[in-house]
């Protein structure tokens, strides 16, 4: 198949190759080139969900380091004070082990989202949870108490309504899938901070089935696994806020004790290969993607209703391509009695790129009967043909006059019943006020209107009729 290369450049792509000496590449398998959407998600939870368990909480367990263990190395500001992302205040790391007073373990994906509670087995610190994702340093990040007792398990989102606020984290009532809901809001500088840690989750635990609270940004599928409020908010936090060196430090700590990266810190232009604005493009490692050639199409269906014989109709369907490095054959299947004809059998991939083709069909009968055949679009470069179906139906010429006849505008109710035709010998089924009839009977009718109806494979029609005494 031949392929265009195209260049894709993101706004936080140049900014970020400079600052990722540390990242090891060799992480990330070759099998991720090429690949986007839910086959690029898949192939990265493949890649993520293999990592170590953590002991959760401030002691090591076994001489395995804890959840406060990695927080000295992976969220430590240059002051070596604790980088907190949900207040201003200033925190010290304990000397030797244990937690900060005045913090918490916070999850920043609430583990309520897929149903863990604290002390589920509880016999020991790796055995607190039951999944996975509630030890994950990847989103486990060390919080002012008062600031995660106000955030509790809220989705986040703009708060218009603030109760809390303390200057970095905002707490209260905002709008988020069309209703108000109570919302956390982080400062701007942590906004892509949270959105690439809910990415991460989403992408390494997309298997998991979500409670309902989740379900306020996330959906119960391996794709997107966000709904359309989660994924737009997502997107564009992560656009605004880009990857900063706090966020490669701290990715590069996380790794060093639990064996997996947060990928879309590494790679943030790899967002949008998956949710954004290059779904259609394949990811690659330099920078250069290719886009497989395709078209679209108007409609895939054309209809031309009915016709007379010796008479024609036209109709156009638009078609327009994508990268397109050789001509699309157009080509009528089913069409053994030439009613249809297409204006052009060539279309010219550079026009199917830039301004696209109309390409006409004309249907011309010869004999009246119901016409179905099938316009294939195809070229050696497309994954698949496209088929488009085409329908029509032909009259007679005089068909157009399809008429009841014999039949009185009145009658009297003593009146002889009266066989139901048409002007032309056609199946038909009749209907008198709705009900199912051969003959109209006027001795079986009340006085007043009665409507006559028919129906063929070439058309309706119906007729009133009075009934008097």
């Amino acid at each position: 198949m031949n392929k265009r290369y195209v260049m894709i450049f993101t706004a936080i792509c140049g900014s970020i190759f400079s600052l990722l000496a540390d990242m090891p590449r060799d992480y990330y398998p070759n099998s991720l080139e090429g690949k986007n959407g839910a086959e690029l998600k898949t192939e990265l939870h493949n890649l993520l969900k293999n990592h170590t368990r953590l002991p959760y909480g401030s002691r090591d367990y076994n001489q395995i380091a804890c959840t406060w263990t990695v927080f000295k190395k992976s969220d430590i500001r240059p002051n070596k004070k604790v980088w907190d992302m949900y207040s201003n205040n200033s925190y010290n790391f304990p000397n030797g082990a244990g937690a900060t007073n005045g913090m918490n373990i916070e999850h920043s994906v609430p583990k309520s989202w897929w149903g863990d509670a604290a002390n589920y087995d509880g016999t020991n610190a790796l055995t607190r949870f039951k999944y996975d994702g509630s030890y994950d340093l990847h989103h486990l990040t060390p919080s002012d108490a008062d600031a995660n007792m106000a955030k509790s398990n809220y989705p986040l989102g703009v708060v218009d309504s603030p109760s809390f606020d303390n200057g970095v984290t905002k707490v209260g009532t905002g709008q988020a899938n069309g209703r108000a809901t109570n919302l956390f809001e982080p400062a701007d500088e942590y906004k892509g901070d949270f959105a690439r840690m809910y990415l991460y989750f989403v992408t390494c635990y997309q298997d998991y089935s979500w409670k309902s609270s989740a379900l306020s940004m996330f959906a119960q599928n391996s794709y997107p696994t966000l709904n359309a409020y989660g994924q737009s908010l997502l997107l564009k936090w992560h656009r605004q806020d880009p990857v900063s060196q706090k966020e490669i430090d701290r990715n590069n700590a996380v790794y060093s004790f639990q064996g997996n990266r947060n990928p879309f810190i590494d790679y943030p232009n790899m967002v949008e290969y998956i949710w954004g604005d290059s779904t259609n493009y394949e990811f690659s490692f330099s920078g250069q993607s290719t886009s497989a050639p395709s078209i679209s199409i108007s409609n895939d269906k054309i209809e031309f209703g009915y016709i007379g014989t010796e008479t024609s109709k036209d109709k156009e369907i638009y078609i327009k391509g994508k990268n397109l490095t050789t001509d699309i054959t157009a080509k009528l299947l089913n069409n053994d009695s030439g009613d249809f004809s297409l204006g052009m059998s060539n279309l010219p991939a550079h026009e199917l790129n830039t301004t696209g083709i109309n390409l006409a069909i004309t249907f011309s009968p010869r004999s009246i009967g119901t016409r179905n055949v099938t316009l294939r679009l195809s070229s050696d470069e497309l994954s698949a043909p496209i088929d488009i179906i085409i329908s029509g139906t032909v009259l007679l010429s005089d068909a157009s006059y399809l008429r009841i006849i014999d039949i009185k505008s009145t009658y009297k109710k003593s009146d002889e019943p009266v066989r139901l035709m048409l002007n032309m010998n056609l199946d038909t089924q009749w209907t008198v006020d709705g009900k199912p009839a051969t003959h109209l009977t006027p001795s079986e009718l009340s006085a007043g209107l009665h409507t006559i109806q028919f129906t063929t494979t070439y058309g309706t029609g119906k007729m009133r009729v009075q009934i008097i005494e």
